[in-house]
């Protein structure tokens, strides 16, 4: 196995881009098969950070899975819009406050995410009600398809987007989700790639446990052997903000 020659590939913000044409594409037929018309926005919630109870500990982000397969962003707090008709992908961005930067580092322009993650547009995340009706190329009220369905393995269900002023807005909570989870059922070639990458490094950690493995050891002192193997070649040790100072 030859993963570990070379430092961890950076996953392609195409591979988003291609997932998300995917989707639209698979909507479009379905809403051809049903005799629907051609326009709404697939509209999602990205993940929020959360604190360990009641404290002022920062629980490590993880984006929610659905949000990261279309988008690919990495910092919490983001909503993402594309538009069934066009094809136009849009990011809100929560608008920080200047207090952010004191403690998190560098408050990035909006140009940076529409650079950075390949999307058509960026906003904040107060004007998704304005952004959204005027992109919007039908005269009633625009239309949504949220993320709503049951996972059968953990028997939970997604959760759609909520935001303020989504009482104005028509919305669809039975389409999105079966086709969604088919698009990420079918891989593409570079989620493939991304995916046997994985399992090299994961591959390579075991065999490093094997190797060491003595009779007597804890679980956890197997566990501290794999991991450097992991933080080295394919991942990083979070701290701070999200995508920040791990952001590369």
């Amino acid at each position: 196995m030859a993963a570990a020659s070379s430092p961890p590939p950076e996953v392609p913000m195409e591979l988003h881009v291609a997932n998300r044409v995917k989707l639209v594409e698979s909507l479009r037929q379905h809403l051809s098969l049903s005799s629907r018309p051609l326009h709404g926005f697939v509209f999602l919630q990205g993940g929020e950070e959360k604190n360990r109870y009641c404290t002022d500990h920062v629980e490590l982000f993880r984006q929610e899975s659905y949000f990261a397969y279309l988008f690919g962003v990495r910092e919490p707090g983001f909503y993402g819009a594309i538009d069934i008709a066009t094809g136009n992908s849009i990011l809100f961005a929560p608008r920080l406050s200047e207090e952010y930067a004191v403690w998190l580092g560098e408050i990035k322009p909006l140009t940076y995410f529409k650079d950075r993650y390949m999307v058509s547009m960026a906003f904040y995340t107060d004007e998704i009600v304005k952004v959204l009706h005027e992109q919007c190329q039908q005269s009633e009220q625009p239309l949504l398809f949220l993320l709503h369905g049951l996972n059968t393995d953990s028997n939970l269900f997604s959760k759609p987007a909520e935001f303020e002023g989504i009482e104005k807005f028509e919305t669809d909570l039975g389409s999105l989700h079966p086709i969604l989870t088919e698009c990420r059922v079918l891989k593409t070639d570079m989620e493939l790639a991304v995916i046997q990458f994985a399992n090299d490094i994961s591959s390579e950690a075991h065999v490093e446990v094997m190797k060491k493995a003595r009779v007597g050891m804890k679980e956890y002192q197997l566990e501290s052997i794999s991991a450097p193997h992991l933080h080295v070649w394919g991942s990083v040790l979070h701290y701070g903000h999200a995508a920040a100072p791990n952001e590369r």
